[in-house]
């Protein structure tokens, strides 16, 4: 029996079905549906009734088969369920200010498909530690490098949270416990502090040929420490085990739950926060940039909503083979504050609290 629904956070009448736990069409005496919404989508000519088409019986989609969230123009992300697994494990959680480059929080955890109930861990696990996240950091001396120390700590304490709503999220003993993993970025002020644990992935692409694309931070994986030991990317990462995790939040978690932190400076370009759904098909970090310069160029408007659904399409094109989550950020673009004469930081060294 899956645990109680997560407690409700909007109105009577409003909640969102991720709000209150999907198990099937949510009802709303403060809402009526119209009739879109009651048509089923699966055969096109009965209504959903308590739940289930009233002419084949089919229920309505999940909302967590595709989610697309935008809190700004300047972010956006796409979570989808991908083309072979029966339900979405993954979840993201987005927050923005109006202002490019200003601040934003985008969280992204990816459920262990072997764990029971996953998806209901990566989505406690998304939405408590955006909730961390969101508060102020301590600016300190008032410099960016005090802001980066201060990211790095309450990612580390998003982590914790993160690791406790996983815990609580199913109450059942249960052999294999919920588990998820956990990778996010906060942007203030153009300053990027990325933190993960387990196997998603936090990339800076930057516009210029001549900045190198990168990924922040590095995963907890089986496949990570072979190329530690010298075997070569292609080969790590397409092994029988290369998506073994070594570390994962959950009740039976490794003590160490340290992130991986990494701070840099934003040039023009895109961050990019995202799970092994978008990463199985395209993994270094140059080739990723050139896929994405690729999807936007062919855009009308290459909003970060639009390249994010236009990399999970090409995820699908692919074999969609597992759960697929893009959350992007345009950081020094149109409106923004920061020059193009900013540079990089310096690739971080692991220990130093800010740099992973």
């Amino acid at each position: 029996m899956l645990a109680s629904a997560t407690p409700q956070t909007a109105p009577a009448g409003e909640e969102s079905p991720l709000d209150v736990g999907w198990t099937g069409a949510v009802p709303s005496a403060a809402v009526a549906p119209v009739d879109d919404e009651l048509t089923c989508h699966a055969c096109g000519q009965g209504r959903i009734v308590d739940g289930y088409c009233d002419h084949c019986g089919t229920p309505p989609p999940n909302p967590r088969d595709h989610l697309v969230e935008s809190p700004t123009s300047w972010v956006g992300g796409v979570c989808d369920i991908g083309r072979r697994h029966a339900r979405n494990e993954d979840a993201m959680s987005l927050s923005a200010a109006e202002a490019p480059g200003s601040r934003a929080v985008l969280v992204v955890c990816d459920g262990v498909s072997m764990a029971t109930d996953s998806h209901i861990a990566s989505l406690a696990a998304a939405k408590a530690a955006r909730a961390v996240l969101d508060q102020p950091f301590p600016k300190g001396a008032g410099t960016p490098d005090a802001w980066a120390a201060g990211a790095g700590r309450a990612l580390t304490g998003a982590v914790a949270r993160a690791n406790e709503a996983v815990a609580a999220a199913v109450v059942e003993d249960v052999p294999n416990p919920p588990s998820c993993t956990f990778v996010a970025a906060v942007v203030e002020d153009d300053v990027i502090v990325a933190g993960n644990v387990g196997d998603s992935r936090v990339y800076w692409l930057p516009d210029a040929a001549d900045e190198p694309a990168r990924q922040l931070g590095r995963d907890d994986s089986f496949a990570q420490e072979q190329m530690a030991a010298g075997v070569p990317r292609q080969e790590a990462e397409t092994g029988p085990h290369a998506h073994s995790i070594t570390r994962w939040l959950g009740r039976d978690a490794p003590d160490d739950l340290t992130p991986h932190l990494t701070t840099l400076t934003a040039t023009p370009g895109w961050l990019m926060v995202c799970s092994d759904g978008l990463w199985n098909y395209c993994s270094e970090a140059e080739a990723l940039r050139t896929l994405l310069h690729d999807a936007a160029g062919r855009l009308e408007e290459p909003t970060p909503t639009a390249v994010a659904q236009a990399l999970v399409d090409f995820a699908n094109e692919q074999g969609g083979r597992d759960n697929i989550t893009v959350a992007l950020a345009r950081l020094a673009g149109r409106g923004s504050s920061t020059t193009s004469e900013a540079t990089a930081s310096a690739a971080p060294v692991e220990g130093d609290p800010t740099d992973g």
